[in-house]
């Protein structure tokens, strides 16, 4: 049994996913974009400031915001490659239709499973992308 708050965050992990891919891509192509002047690095003292602009980026870029959400892209991906073609449609019809919400699972018209079966889809897939990032055991 999973637990309803692990379950939520899981749930909303999976459905922030396509923006927060994107928001990834932005961030690292700023990044690997970033003029070497030096600005973008916040270093505090001049003895822990990088020698070269490759290592800049490479500073910037481990971020632990940034490691948190490349590990829950990295989650979402790989279940979601790892499903069948029926599965990801309700993958995508349930958590990427409607940014702010779940779509229902009777609300699911292009889908051609029970409601049922779709809730077990649902299941295994919180429960695979939970374990990818260490929530569920």
């Amino acid at each position: 049994m999973i637990e309803k708050e692990s379950w939520r965050i899981i749930e909303l992990i999976i459905r922030r996913y396509p923006d927060k891919k994107r928001e990834y891509e932005e961030y690292v192509s700023d990044v690997i974009m970033a003029s070497s002047t030096g600005e973008e690095y916040c270093g505090s003292s001049s003895d822990n400031k990088p020698q070269s602009v490759t290592e800049a980026k490479a500073l910037k870029m481990t971020s632990a915001y940034m490691d948190r959400l490349k590990r829950e892209i990295y989650a979402v991906e790989t279940v979601y490659s790892g499903l069948k073609e029926e599965e990801k449609k309700v993958m995508r019809e349930r958590f990427w239709t409607d940014r702010r919400r779940n779509v229902p699972y009777l609300n699911m018209k292009t889908v051609s499973y029970s409601e049922t079966q779709m809730r077990r889809i649902v299941f295994k897939i919180i429960c695979q992308v939970g374990r990818f990032l260490g929530e569920i055991n």
